[in-house]
């Protein structure tokens, strides 16, 4: 939709399908990701209708600014945040996203509709100091989901989302396709990607977050036990298909 780059025929801003989706975008990446613990009962029933493995207990919040996103070109950056789950499905070690809310709405569309992402809309607050200081919040609809804060520390300890050499990569999802008739699914499929990374060495700090209750959204149930945090930045983030790894891995039956 916008950006140094020609749109692909039957993309962008009206293409002969619906939703209007841009198959192509582009930014920088600033990520502020606080690994927690979290009963892995509440996980599993989270993806119980997903014929994804969980791989443990660990979910991570990663509050993540796009500067210079292509989608958002008017309002200059876009924010999402992420709550991952690392699991396994047909050969591929990767992530999942139990939550997801962003303050786009083409980011949304191209998020929920091509990828099957949980999306919602946000707004958001993401102040970040010289030294990665970062100070934020997250709301939706004027009601108040997440305040995080975030100081560099190298005396923090280092924890990642799984433990051992190899970490997940990429993103998968169920996309489903809701019935017009009655409250069913239509059509259901699993799609994979992996967008292009290049993301810093990881700093280690001390983070706190605070859930807020919501009926509508209900991140405060998961009650996660903070164990870990760092601050990472990616000059490369992207999608389209010259860039990006997109797969439709199985058509599910319905």
């Amino acid at each position: 939709m916008f950006g140094n780059y020609q749109l692909k025929p039957n993309s962008g801003v009206n293409p002969p399908y619906s939703p209007a989706y841009p198959v192509e975008w582009g930014c920088t990446l600033r990520t502020l990701q606080i690994i927690t613990r979290v009963d892995q009962k509440k996980i599993a029933e989270l993806l119980a209708d997903s014929p994804f493995e969980l791989v443990n207990d660990r979910v991570a919040f990663q509050f993540m600014l796009s500067p210079g996103h292509s989608l958002a070109v008017h309002a200059g950056q876009m924010f999402d945040l992420m709550v991952t789950v690392p699991v396994r499905y047909e050969g591929l070690f990767t992530h999942t996203h139990i939550y997801m809310y962003c303050s786009d709405p083409m980011g949304i569309c191209a998020g929920r509709e091509v990828f099957g992402y949980t999306k919602k809309d946000a707004n958001y607050a993401f102040e970040e100091a010289p030294d990665h200081t970062i100070v934020g919040r997250v709301t939706r609809r004027g009601i108040a989901l997440a305040d995080f804060s975030f100081v560099p520390d190298a005396a923090a300890p280092s924890v990642a989302l799984v433990d051992g050499e190899e970490q997940p990569a990429g993103e998968i999802h169920v996309r489903r396709l809701p019935h017009p008739e009655r409250l069913a699914t239509a059509y259901a499929d699993v799609v994979y990607r992996r967008t292009p990374l290049e993301y810093s060495k990881p700093l280690a700090g001390r983070a706190q977050m605070t859930l807020h209750a919501s009926e509508f959204d209900p991140l405060a149930a998961l009650d996660p036990e903070i164990i870990g945090a760092h601050f990472m930045y990616s000059g490369v983030y992207g999608g389209g298909f010259e860039v990006e790894d997109r797969r439709l891995i199985k058509r599910l039956d319905v």
